[in-house]
């Protein structure tokens, strides 16, 4: 066949199908746009699925099941014989808040994602009275009660858990920020913290003896939080509740924070960028056990360096402004790291620790126009992660005492102790009447 018919016969081979395609073709209309796949959140304010959690009581603690046990399931039918025949507890035990070693706690549904009431249960046996009291508080509330509704989101068993729920983090941090106005501003809840749960959806239940094991494991009391954001508001009244409300007004709390770090930083060297920690802010009475008893304001502060992150912590006397007792924390690296130097002794008497301690001192002091009347060894201690030190006491000349901690493995410090003259006889003379010498290695 010549080339040109052959050209021409391909042309119609490959034609011929497309015309008959087109014949058939279907017209694309336009559509809508796909439907969007919906996004499920889950409420990080909801209550935590504790099943797994309880998991680890089942072979050995059912006392701190959420449940009852099942001598208690089977005593419970005489119970309520009793209650239907007339019978009535001594105490009833249904919003029971203060004391409590068995309560029915009734909440607001809405709140609690559908839960109507909340059952604490200690961590023994139920008596016979107290089953009692459980039913009678159950027909008093009008629920008809079945054991198999006790879950880990309606019971607490023996302090297994110390709330319905965990703050999450936002909530905590705004706790926070919220106390430092209630000590700095003068800030306090539109609406006061009541304890009952049924008015609002939080409140707190104080148990029993905590020295009884067999009631809730050492916990004191049991917080209720609604399964949703709490406001601003109500975490503030939930500050007051926790942080009872300072005589002193914040423009004196501000002048203590501003006589503290003078006086830290003038006597052990403190950076004025140090910075405070609201959680160690205190106003009281210095009552420690040694039987200092002025009235304090005590901090404590952070150097934000990554070299150094050194720590302060003291007191001063409100009345005169003056640094009652102090501690530096020089190398914090002691307490975190997790390297063992029990192995590391040296003499603690050697002269090379007190020379280092009297320079460390000096120019420690030298901002506070004080000097050193008197340097002694003072024994060792171990110090940290078993870090063993030589202990160095250095008496100012105003009458204060600096305990100073070196380090026989680095040559550094890692902590001084201050304490003003007064505190320093207070401490001594506690030790000598307690261990019949004034500290180790000395028998004055």
């Amino acid at each position: 066949m010549p080339v040109a018919k052959r050209i021409i016969a391909i042309f119609l081979a490959l034609l011929l199908p497309l015309a008959a395609a087109a014949e058939s073709a279907v017209e694309v209309l336009p559509t809508s746009a796909p439907m969007p796949v919906p996004e499920i959140k889950t409420d990080i304010y909801t209550f935590q699925d504790l099943a797994p959690f309880y998991e680890q009581y089942k072979p050995h603690t059912p006392y701190k099941l959420p449940a009852l046990t099942e001598t208690e399931k089977q005593r419970l039918p005489e119970a309520w014989r009793r209650i239907d025949a007339g019978e009535k507890p001594e105490q009833s035990i249904l919003n029971l808040m203060e004391n409590v070693t068995l309560s029915l706690i009734q909440l607001p549904a809405e709140q609690y994602e559908g839960e109507e009431w909340y059952l604490i249960l200690p961590r023994r046996e139920l008596r016979d009275t107290e089953l009692l009291q459980l039913a009678d508080a159950f027909r008093e509330a009008g629920v008809p009660f079945d054991p198999d509704m006790l879950t880990w989101r309606n019971c607490m068993r023996g302090g297994a858990v110390t709330s319905t729920r965990s703050w999450k983090s936002d909530e905590s941090d705004r706790y926070t920020a919220l106390g430092e106005q209630f000590f700095r501003t003068g800030l306090r809840p539109a609406v006061p913290y009541t304890a009952a749960v049924p008015d609002d959806g939080i409140g707190v239940v104080t148990l029993a003896d905590p020295a009884d094991d067999e009631l809730f494991d050492g916990l004191e009391s049991f917080d209720f939080f609604p399964a949703r954001r709490l406001t601003d508001d109500e975490l503030l009244s939930i500050y007051t509740r926790n942080n009872p409300v300072q005589e002193s007004s914040p423009d004196e709390i501000n002048n203590y924070e501003r006589l503290l770090r003078q006086e830290l930083t003038s006597r052990l060297g403190m950076p004025l960028s140090a910075v405070r920690g609201f959680s160690s802010e205190f106003i009281g009475v210095f009552d420690n056990y040694w039987g200092d008893t002025r009235e304090v304001y005590s901090a404590s502060f952070d150097e934000k360096n990554a070299s150094t992150g050194r720590v302060w912590d003291g007191n001063i006397d409100i009345s005169t402004g003056r640094l009652i007792n102090a501690t530096m924390i020089a190398d914090p690296a002691c307490y975190t790291e997790n390297e063992s130097y029990s192995d590391v002794r040296m003499d603690p008497w050697d002269p090379h620790w007190s020379d280092i301690a009297r320079q460390t001192v000096s120019s420690l002091c030298a901002n506070a126009g004080i000097g050193i009347s008197q340097i002694r060894s003072w024994g060792e201690s171990t110090f940290g992660h078993d870090r063993r030190c030589a202990v160095i006491r250095a008496t100012l000349t105003d009458g204060a005492v600096c305990e100073v901690f070196v380090s026989y493995l680095t040559d550094t410090v890692l902590l001084i102790n201050y304490y003003d003259a007064k505190c320093i006889a207070l401490l001594d003379d506690y030790n000598i009447r307690t261990y019949g010498k004034a500290a180790d290695g000395n028998d004055e």
